[in-house]
Protein backbone atom coordinates (compact mmCIF):
# COMPACT_ATOMS: atom_id res chain seq x y z
CA UNK A 1 0.00 0.00 0.00
CA UNK A 2 2.68 2.32 0.76
CA UNK A 3 4.75 1.85 -2.75
CA UNK A 4 1.55 2.24 -4.30
CA UNK A 5 0.43 5.66 -2.48
CA UNK A 6 4.76 6.95 -2.98
CA UNK A 7 3.60 6.00 -6.67
CA UNK A 8 0.93 7.80 -7.09
CA UNK A 9 2.34 10.77 -5.31
CA UNK A 10 5.15 11.06 -8.24
CA UNK A 11 2.49 10.32 -10.72
CA UNK A 12 0.55 13.44 -9.25
CA UNK A 13 3.76 15.37 -8.74
CA UNK A 14 5.15 15.26 -12.19
CA UNK A 15 1.76 15.64 -14.33
CA UNK A 16 -0.13 17.71 -12.39
CA UNK A 17 0.17 21.63 -14.24
CA UNK A 18 1.46 24.95 -12.00
CA UNK A 19 -1.62 27.01 -13.41
CA UNK A 20 -3.90 28.56 -11.41
CA UNK A 21 -1.78 27.80 -8.32
CA UNK A 22 -2.93 30.09 -5.06
CA UNK A 23 -1.50 32.39 -3.15
CA UNK A 24 -0.84 30.18 0.24
CA UNK A 25 0.28 27.26 -2.49
CA UNK A 26 2.90 29.60 -3.93
CA UNK A 27 4.34 31.21 -0.63
CA UNK A 28 4.60 27.26 0.65
CA UNK A 29 6.45 26.45 -2.56
CA UNK A 30 8.80 29.71 -2.10
CA UNK A 31 9.53 28.22 1.49
CA UNK A 32 10.16 24.78 0.31
CA UNK A 33 12.88 25.87 -2.15
CA UNK A 34 14.01 28.70 0.22
CA UNK A 35 14.96 25.63 3.03
CA UNK A 36 15.52 22.82 0.38
CA UNK A 37 16.39 23.81 -2.66
CA UNK A 38 19.81 22.33 -2.35
CA UNK A 39 18.18 18.95 -1.09
CA UNK A 40 16.79 17.11 -4.06
CA UNK A 41 12.99 16.43 -4.45
CA UNK A 42 12.56 14.41 -1.75
CA UNK A 43 14.15 17.18 0.81
CA UNK A 44 12.07 19.27 -0.62
CA UNK A 45 8.76 17.20 0.21
CA UNK A 46 10.01 16.58 3.16
CA UNK A 47 10.03 20.22 4.06
CA UNK A 48 6.11 20.64 2.62
CA UNK A 49 5.19 17.15 5.15
CA UNK A 50 6.49 18.92 7.87
CA UNK A 51 4.04 22.12 6.84
CA UNK A 52 1.86 19.60 6.76
CA UNK A 53 1.84 18.02 9.84
CA UNK A 54 2.13 21.67 11.54
CA UNK A 55 -1.23 22.91 9.51
CA UNK A 56 -2.93 19.32 10.12
CA UNK A 57 -2.28 19.50 14.00
CA UNK A 58 -2.92 23.31 14.14
CA UNK A 59 -6.17 23.14 11.81
CA UNK A 60 -4.68 25.79 9.45
CA UNK A 61 -3.67 26.21 6.19
CA UNK A 62 0.07 25.68 5.47
CA UNK A 63 0.10 29.51 4.37
CA UNK A 64 -0.74 30.13 8.09
CA UNK A 65 2.09 27.77 9.21
CA UNK A 66 4.75 29.59 7.21
CA UNK A 67 3.37 32.93 8.47
CA UNK A 68 4.47 32.53 12.02
CA UNK A 69 7.51 34.12 13.26
CA UNK A 70 10.45 32.16 13.10
CA UNK A 71 9.17 29.13 12.33
CA UNK A 72 11.64 28.91 9.19
CA UNK A 73 15.12 30.34 8.53
CA UNK A 74 14.56 30.74 5.19
CA UNK A 75 12.33 33.92 6.37
CA UNK A 76 14.23 35.24 9.36
CA UNK A 77 15.68 38.46 6.85
CA UNK A 78 12.65 38.34 4.58
CA UNK A 79 9.20 38.43 3.87
CA UNK A 80 7.25 35.46 2.10
CA UNK A 81 6.59 38.19 -0.57
CA UNK A 82 10.23 38.98 -0.60
CA UNK A 83 11.30 35.01 -1.33
CA UNK A 84 8.50 35.05 -3.61
CA UNK A 85 9.98 38.09 -5.85
CA UNK A 86 13.36 35.99 -5.40
CA UNK A 87 12.37 32.18 -6.64
CA UNK A 88 8.98 32.74 -8.69
CA UNK A 89 9.57 31.43 -12.01
CA UNK A 90 13.09 32.20 -12.07
CA UNK A 91 14.48 29.28 -9.51
CA UNK A 92 14.90 26.26 -12.25
CA UNK A 93 12.79 24.10 -9.42
CA UNK A 94 10.39 26.71 -8.63
CA UNK A 95 7.52 24.50 -10.75
CA UNK A 96 9.03 21.17 -8.79
CA UNK A 97 8.34 23.11 -5.53
CA UNK A 98 4.91 24.39 -6.84
CA UNK A 99 3.67 21.16 -8.18
CA UNK A 100 4.74 19.89 -3.88
CA UNK A 101 3.08 22.50 -2.61
CA UNK A 102 -0.14 21.86 -4.47
CA UNK A 103 0.02 17.99 -3.70
CA UNK A 104 0.72 19.23 -0.04
CA UNK A 105 -2.49 21.25 -0.42
CA UNK A 106 -4.94 19.76 -2.27
CA UNK A 107 -4.34 15.73 -1.84
CA UNK A 108 -1.99 15.72 1.73
CA UNK A 109 -3.23 11.90 1.28
CA UNK A 110 -0.15 11.22 -1.30
CA UNK A 111 2.59 12.65 0.66
CA UNK A 112 5.02 9.36 1.08
CA UNK A 113 5.60 10.25 4.43
CA UNK A 114 9.38 10.70 5.01
CA UNK A 115 9.40 12.57 7.33
CA UNK A 116 7.45 9.87 10.12
CA UNK A 117 5.31 12.85 11.21
CA UNK A 118 7.92 15.58 12.00
CA UNK A 119 7.42 18.65 13.39
CA UNK A 120 10.72 20.39 13.05
CA UNK A 121 13.98 20.07 11.41
CA UNK A 122 17.14 21.85 11.15
CA UNK A 123 20.63 21.08 9.13
CA UNK A 124 21.89 18.00 10.61
CA UNK A 125 25.11 19.60 11.85
CA UNK A 126 23.02 21.75 13.95
CA UNK A 127 21.78 21.51 17.44
CA UNK A 128 19.53 24.31 18.20
CA UNK A 129 17.73 24.89 22.05
CA UNK A 130 14.45 22.84 20.57
CA UNK A 131 16.32 20.05 19.50
CA UNK A 132 18.94 19.10 22.18
CA UNK A 133 18.45 16.02 23.97
CA UNK A 134 16.39 15.04 21.47
CA UNK A 135 16.81 11.88 18.55
CA UNK A 136 15.47 12.94 14.78
CA UNK A 137 13.45 10.87 13.53
CA UNK A 138 15.17 10.69 10.31
CA UNK A 139 17.69 12.40 8.59
CA UNK A 140 17.37 13.05 4.99
CA UNK A 141 19.92 14.60 3.10
CA UNK A 142 21.55 17.47 5.14
CA UNK A 143 18.42 17.85 7.32
CA UNK A 144 17.36 16.23 10.75
CA UNK A 145 13.59 16.02 10.98
CA UNK A 146 12.10 15.66 14.41
CA UNK A 147 8.96 15.15 16.21
CA UNK A 148 8.64 17.52 19.49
Amino acid sequence: MKILLIFLFYAVLFTSSAEGATYGQKAVAAVILGEARGEGTKGMIAVAEVIRTRADAAHVTGLAIISQKRQFSCLNKTTIRGLLRKFEGKHPKWDEALRISRVMYNTPELLPGYTKGATHFTRKDERPYWARGKKPVVTINNHAFYRL
